[in-house]
C-alpha cells in the first residue's frame, strides 16, 4: 500500500543513519513506495561513524536522542534507524519517537531460523545481532563476519567491484558448506550488493535494509488508517 504525501497530511519519516549514503538510500527507498522521507546522517563518512561508535558511543547516543527530540518538536511522527551498527550502539527502544530499526528485523527474523551467516559492516552490529538472537532465540547458531572495507567500497560508488574484491563470495560458499539456514545482510549498505549475493548463493538471503523499509511502510500505512 502506497501512502502519498497528498495535501501534506502524511509527515515525512525521519531516516536516521550513520552516513549520508545510507540515510539517503533509506529515504530514497521509502520515497519509491510513495512515503515522504527525510535523511538525517549522524556522521559524514564510514570512518567518522566508526570512530564515534568506538571512541565516544555516549556522545553519539546523546546526539541521536537530541536529534529525535528535535524532530518530534518539528512534527515528525516516525523514525527509521537505517543503520545496523548505530542500532547496536544507541538504546532506541525508549526514544522520543517511535523507531523501527534493524533490531526490529532481528526480533522478527531469528525465531524463524535455526542458524545463519550474519554479514555486517563493522563488529558492533554483530554484537547487536547476537544480543538480540540470545534474547529471542537462544538456540540460534550464528556465524558472524564483518567487512568495513566492503562498506567503503560501496560508498566509493562501485558496488560490483567492492563485492568482487571482498571476502563475501568465499564466505557465502563457506556458509553453504556449513549447512547454515540463511544469509543475513546486516548492513544497510549491503542492499547495494544484494543482486550479486543472490546470484551466487543458493541459501535464502535476508536483506535487513529492504525488510526494514517494508516494516516502516506498514507502520506508516497503519497510522494513516487509524487517523
Amino acid at each position: 500500500m502506497k501512502i502519498l504525501a497528498g495535501e501534506g497530511k502524511t509527515p515525512a519519516v525521519a531516516v536516521v543513519a550513520g552516513t549520508p549514503y545510507d540515510s539517503g538510500l533509506g529515504a530514497e527507498l521509502l520515497r519509491a513506495r510513495g512515503i515522504p522521507a527525510d535523511p538525517h546522517a549522524m556522521a559524514g563518512s564510514p570512518d567518522e561513524q566508526d570512530s564515534l561508535q568506538y571512541q565516544d558511543p555516549g556522545a553519539l547516543a546523546a546526539a541521536f536522542h537530541a536529534r529525535l527530540r528535535e524532530l518530534r518538536a518539528r512534527g515528525t511522527e516516525q523514525a527509521m534507524l537505517f543503520c545496523n551498527s548505530l542500532s547496536a550502539v544507541v538504546d532506541h527502544d525508549r526514544a522520543a519517537l517511535p523507531v523501527l530499526s534493524p533490531v526490529t528485523v532481528y526480533r522478527e527474523l531469528f525465531p524463524r531460523l535455526r542458524s545463519s551467516l550474519v554479514v555486517t559492516g563493522n563488529a558492533n552490529p554483530l554484537v547487536g545481532a547476537e544480543r538480540t538472537a540470545w534474547a529471542v532465540s537462544p538456540g540460534h547458531r550464528m556465524l558472524g563476519v564483518s567487512d568495513p572495507a566492503l562498506v567503503r567500497g560501496i560508498e566509493a560508488g562501485d558496488p560490483a567491484a567492492a563485492f568482487e574484491t571482498s571476502h563475501l563470495p568465499a564466505t557465502l560458499r563457506l556458509a553453504e558448506r556449513l549447512g547454515l539456514e540463511a544469509v543475513v545482510l546486516a548492513c544497510t549498505h549491503f542492499t547495494a550488493v544484494l543482486p550479486f549475493v543472490t546470484a551466487i548463493c543458493d541459501l535464502p538471503v535476508v536483506d535487513v535494509g529492504s525488510r526494514l523499509v517494508e516494516l516502516t511502510g506498514q507502520a506508516v500505512a497503519d497510522r494513516a488508517l487509524a487517523a
